[in-house]
């Protein structure tokens, strides 16, 4: 896949964001259906894939204390 750079304005300022897509076709039907995406939540790391299976554990035993607290 290759990255797209996409941008809008909002109270007067202008931002990007990058999606990633087949090429420009197929990142302006990803553009169109961001309206009806949902906010997931914040961002607070990025892990490698490389650490592939102990990210998911890390990443599992995180969540197990966190369930339904404010990080």
């Amino acid at each position: 896949m290759k990255r797209f750079l996409v941008s809008y304005r909002l109270d007067g300022n202008e931002w990007n964001i990058e999606v990633p897509a087949d090429d420009q076709s197929d990142a302006e039907r990803r553009v169109r259906q961001l309206a009806f995406g949902k906010v997931r939540g914040e961002i607070v790391a990025k892990v490698p894939g490389q650490f592939g299976p102990i990210a998911a554990l890390v990443a599992f035993v995180r969540n197990q204390f966190t369930r339904g607290q404010k990080v």
